[in-house]
């Protein structure tokens, strides 16, 4: 009797699980079948041979405690940086967290066998006007720790990461900061796409870079561009596997960003 009610209640879990992926798969399609009818850019952004040994990277280490503790088990990690103008450095951190005084270069130099690593960097306040002294700082820290081609810079400011494409970083185009595609109404979304596309045409990045919500958008308008792209749901049941197990299957998808709590995350 007991054996029979064990059976019965996995069975029972494995179909609320299967119903998620279920559901989660016709919330992304009713999203594509939404999108208005726009004619696909071709050709950009210009792909770059990104020789990335794995594309499941951690999101978010901002601590010298986070980074040194999970570089056992990520060879790919994202930091979020702020450029300090004055102080011609780098602070690590993602606003509005409070600022602990942590500089990118002392923060890679904590990370065991640093150059077996890989890193996107979030650079959150990247502009047309601090960018050439933000690129030059960024190739010296990068080359001291031999990461110039571990390094993924991403911006909401396309234009201005041309110093860092010319320099030998892969660049990507940060797009939905604000809104993501499922909340926007269709006027949001063609005029998100003339900005995006005049965007990609002015720059010289070689990737997009969105949550895996707005995943329509790139594979509708954008179809020959290299994808980054986060999911970070905590809940790690069959819904969480199996859409990870589909983002990774993904060829385009260079690098999913996934969350995993740990002490130091800030």
């Amino acid at each position: 009797m007991l054996a029979r009610v064990l059976l019965l209640a996995l069975v029972a879990w494995l179909a609320w699980q299967a119903f998620g992926v279920l559901v989660a798969y016709r919330e992304v399609r009713a999203v594509a079948r939404q999108l208005p009818d726009l004619p696909p850019v071709r050709g950009v952004p210009r792909r770059r041979a990104a020789e990335f040994p794995v594309k499941v990277w951690l999101h978010r280490v901002n601590s010298v405690e986070r980074a040194v503790r999970m570089a056992k088990q990520y060879r790919g990690m994202e930091i979020d940086v702020m450029y300090d103008s004055a102080a011609d450095s780098f602070d690590v951190g993602h606003p509005p967290t409070p600022s602990i005084g942590l500089s990118l270069d002392r923060l890679l130099g904590a990370v065991p066998d640093v150059a077996s690593h890989y890193f996107w960097i979030d650079f959150r306040n990247l502009t047309d006007a601090n960018a050439p002294a933000a690129c030059a700082r960024l190739v010296a820290i990068a080359r001291k720790h031999n990461l110039i081609s571990h390094m993924i810079v991403e911006s909401v400011h396309p234009t201005a990461l041309a110093c860092f494409t010319d320099s030998g970083f892969h660049t990507s185009y940060y797009l939905f900061p604000e809104i993501s595609l499922p909340a926007m109404n269709t006027e949001q979304r063609a005029a998100y796409y003339e900005e995006v596309k005049a965007g990609v045409a002015a720059s010289n990045v070689n990737a997009l870079s969105m949550s895996y919500e707005s995943l329509p958008f790139v594979d509708r308008y954008f179809p020959d561009a290299d994808v980054l792209t986060w999911y970070r749901e905590r809940d790690r049941n069959l819904r969480y596997y199996a859409m990870l197990a589909y983002l990774k299957a993904r060829s385009r998808i260079r690098v999913v960003l996934i969350r995993q709590m740990s002490r130091g995350y800030r």
